[in-house]
């Protein structure tokens, strides 16, 4: 669930790459010289989440930011002690890091630092902890940084105004950013996406304005992902069941047509049929889950579960798909469910 949060991170980051420079380190005497796309090569590739070459102050260094939605099941201080090895071994440069923390909860305990002294030996590293639920959201909203005004449901609230009052303001600010209107409907739908850290998500579809959310480009990524999962869990369950499936067939005919050749024939027509059984039954499979993943997510309600022998019971996989992109279209789980008993009884 943390990338459905940190790929618009990632994306308003870079997009707003001098904003967020300028609100990492604390002032403006900061100027971004270069948005660097950096994958760390390791067993599964990590992608750094904000990675820019900036002139500081008298110096060029690496500003390097990481994007944690909650506490990092491996030590925060481990992964930026990797990280930061990997850049400074890649631009030999300076690099200073961050790490920024979404979730009000997330980052209590990451105090910042990692250090070791021994044998004549000693290593620091020393990185900055930025918490959104501590930063004060007002002065954020009256400083009109279009980049950061979809972080501002996640800060702190002035003193005396109520969640729910302050998600309206913060919405409210957004959509009269002095920008165009298609940019201010993707900073809309970013923090749409991050107030669902927190907020009901009917209170969110209550503010925002209709249709913002699905033609965001982060949810056109999220249904683009889904899809590529599903296929490809179809692979791998059509490449498992093609083999059993040739195997069987392939004795049974080689009983029949002299062995040898019967297993030869048999393995081969069988892998072939059973891998094109397989993606199906995969695909489906896949974008079953996604369609309660996605429902989960938008209702946040027991009730999703229930709605999964209903949605095994469809065997045709298009209908699915439709089924899937209409879960960001459906107001509320019983209007999705409206549109089950449609599929359902074609």
């Amino acid at each position: 669930m943390a990338q459905h949060y940190d790929n618009p991170a990632k994306y308003i980051m870079l997009e707003y790459s001098q904003e967020f420079a300028e609100f990492m380190v604390g002032h403006s005497d900061i100027t971004v010289l270069e948005r660097l796309e950096t994958e760390e090569p390791t067993f599964k590739t990590h992608q750094n989440d904000s990675t820019l070459k900036v002139q500081f102050g008298n110096e060029t260094v690496i500003l390097h930011t990481e994007v944690q939605t909650d506490d990092s099941r491996k030590p925060m201080w481990s992964r930026i002690v990797g990280y930061n090895g990997f850049l400074v071994n890649l631009h030999e440069i300076p690099v200073y890091s961050n790490v920024l923390y979404l979730h009000p909860k997330a980052g209590r305990d990451d105090k910042g630092y990692y250090t070791y002294k021994g044998h004549g030996y000693e290593y620091v590293l020393r990185y900055k902890v930025i918490r959104l639920i501590e930063i004060d959201g007002q002065s954020v909203l009256e400083m009109q940084a279009p980049g950061l005004l979809p972080f501002t449901p996640l800060m702190k609230p002035p003193e005396g105004i109520n969640s729910n009052r302050w998600l309206e303001k913060c919405v409210n600010v957004t959509a009269s950013a002095r920008t165009d209107q298609h940019t201010r409907d993707t900073l809309l739908a970013a923090l749409g996406v991050f107030s669902g850290l927190v907020y009901e998500p009917q209170l969110i579809k209550q503010l925002l304005p209709e249709g913002i959310m699905q033609e965001s480009p982060f949810f056109q990524h999220y249904i683009q992902e889904a899809k590529a999962e599903a296929k490809e869990e179809g692979l791998k369950e059509g490449l498992k069941e093609g083999i059993e499936q040739g195997i069987e067939q392939g004795i049974e005919q080689g009983i029949e047509q002299g062995i040898e050749q019967g297993i030869e024939q048999g393995i081969e027509q069988g892998i072939e049929q059973g891998i094109e059984q397989g993606i199906e039954q995969g695909e489906r499979k896949g974008t079953i889950e996604n369609i309660i993943a996605l429902l989960g997510r938008q209702f946040e309600t027991d009730a999703v579960q229930a709605l999964k022998p209903a949605l095994e019971s469809i065997d045709d996989l298009q209908n699915l798909k439709q089924l899937l992109l209409a879960v960001p279209q459906s107001d509320s789980l019983e209007a999705f469910m409206q549109s089950l008993s449609n599929r359902n009884g074609n």
